[in-house]
C-alpha cells in the first residue's frame, strides 16, 4: 500500500505542477490583457487548488503511514542531525502545507473582489508563491537523496 501511495504522491505532483502553472499563466496573461474573469479562468485556479488539496491528503497519509514522515520522528534518535530524514519528517510537510495554504488563500481571495484584475492578481501572486515553495521542497529524483522513480 505504501509504494502505491508513494508512486501517486510522486507521479501526481506533474499534474499538480501542470495545473498551478496554467493557473498562473492565464493570471498573469489575463491580467496585461485587462480580461475580465472569465469561467476557464476559475475553473483553472480551482482545478490547481483541488488537485493540490488531494496530493496533500495522499502525501498525509504517506507521512503517518509511510516510514519515513512521523514514524522517524518517532522511532530515530537524533534524526534532526540527518539532513535526509529532517527533510521528510519536518521540512518537506512543513514547507508543503504552507504552499497549499498560500493556494487555498489565492483562490478564496479572487472569489471576493468584483474586479477582475484584483481577482487575477490574487491568484498570481499567491500561486506563484506556492509554486516556488513546491518547486523548492519536492524530493527531485535526479537528485542524489531522493531516489529514482519519476
Amino acid at each position: 500500500m505504501i509504494t502505491g501511495l508513494l508512486h501517486l504522491h510522486s507521479s501526481f505532483r506533474y499534474l499538480v505542477l501542470l495545473l498551478i502553472v496554467l493557473a498562473i499563466a492565464d493570471a498573469f496573461i489575463s491580467l496585461s490583457n485587462g480580461k475580465a474573469y472569465t469561467k476557464t479562468s476559475k475553473m483553472l485556479a480551482l482545478g490547481a487548488l483541488i488537485f493540490t488539496h488531494i496530493q496533500l491528503l495522499v502525501g498525509l497519509l504517506l507521512y503517518f503511514l509511510g516510514p519515513k514522515g512521523f514514524n522517524t520522528i518517532m522511532t530515530v534518535e537524533g534524526f534532526m542531525k540527518d539532513a535526509t530524514a529532517r527533510f521528510y519528517a519536518v521540512e518537506h510537510i512543513s514547507m508543503m502545507i504552507i504552499a497549499v495554504v498560500l493556494i487555498t488563500v489565492g483562490y478564496s481571495s479572487s472569489k471576493k473582489p468584483e474586479e477582475a484584475n484584483r481577482k487575477y492578481k490574487a491568484i498570481a501572486v499567491l500561486y506563484s508563491i506556492a509554486l516556488i515553495i513546491i518547486l523548492v521542497m519536492i524530493p527531485w529524483p535526479f537528485l542524489k537523496d531522493f531516489g529514482t522513480w519519476i
